[in-house]
């Protein structure tokens, strides 16, 4: 081969690869305008048109990471509008091959999860979640994400392990939204596994801390169930005599009183029971002493 023909190949060689890299570089520009323009319409309530253009946007550019946004926002469509948690959960598995933002996939791995927990799926939930606890995901996100892997856990009664996750998220902030509900399954957990002290002293605290949020009335009714199992019946009564107009379900605070009276009757008719015993005891014993002598 002459050194004119070798030339001739290697511009030819290089003019290819150019002309594949400007089509590569015009695929992703093409891409990224469809993708933005369904950000567009999904912004102005345009779902049908917002799909249409993520679906090109793929199409398009099939792996790559606005692909992989592409796939997120059809998952965001499927949970939001069309409560189809399976194609959701589709969408944010293929998001996740395409992604490379860690906040995007992060968010992506939380949906995912979400959306499994509403298929029943709780053991491919708890994976996902444990990976993106794991991947250090902002504040947050690792609270949801922690809350959410503990009410997996108590849903399916692993209540040990429900309430050490519950307790990582209260002492990771115990003043945010999550946090606050976190403390208050933790007295409501120590309560289910028979620890009544443990119970009551943090449905105690919780209270003092948060007297008159949303919670405060369950927080009031298990705290009353918690005294009662340590024999503090009267100041259990006292608060569910309290919470009786405000708790979600009154039925159940009149069933807890009934249930603490009758055991304080109960124990009131042993007591006098026990009393008439010893004082029969006394007299037959004084009466055989008596005739003796």
């Amino acid at each position: 081969m002459t050194p004119d023909g070798s030339s001739y190949r290697g511009r030819q060689v290089c003019l290819a690869g150019a002309f594949l890299l400007c089509l590569a570089g015009c695929s992703q520009s093409q891409s990224r305008m469809a993708y933005h323009e369904g950000q567009k319409a999904l912004g102005e309530f345009r779902i049908e048109e917002a799909r249409k253009d993520f679906e090109k946007a793929i199409r398009i550019a099939p792996r790559s990471g606005i692909a992989g946004l592409s796939y997120f926002r059809l998952g965001e469509i499927e949970d939001r509008y069309e409560n189809r948690p399976d194609r959701a959960g589709e969408n944010y598995i293929r998001a996740l091959e395409n992604l490379s933002d860690k906040s995007v996939r992060s968010r992506a791995s939380f949906y995912l999860a979400r959306d499994l927990v509403s298929q029943g799926r709780m053991n491919n939930a708890l994976s996902v979640l444990k990976k993106l606890r794991e991947s250090h995901p902002d504040r947050i996100l690792w609270m949801r994400a922690t809350s959410l892997s503990a009410g997996i856990l108590e849903r399916e009664q692993h209540y040990r392990g429900a309430l050490s996750l519950y307790r990582e998220v209260w002492k990771k902030d115990g003043e945010e939204k999550e946090g606050i509900r976190a403390w208050l399954k933790v007295g409501l957990l120590e309560g289910i596994l028979g620890d009544a002290k443990a119970s009551a002293r943090d449905l105690r605290a919780f209270l003092k801390s948060h007297p008159h949020g949303p919670m405060a009335d369950i927080a009031e009714f298990n705290l009353a169930r918690a005294l009662s199992a340590q024999g503090h019946d009267r100041q259990a009564l006292a608060l569910l005599a309290d919470v009786m107009g405000r708790y979600p379900n009154p039925d159940e605070v009149t069933s807890q009183i009934s249930s603490i009276r009758r055991k304080m009757k109960a124990a009131a008719s042993a007591e006098t029971a026990s009393g008439k015993g010893t004082g029969a005891s006394s007299q037959t014993g004084t009466g055989k002493t008596t005739g003796k002598k």
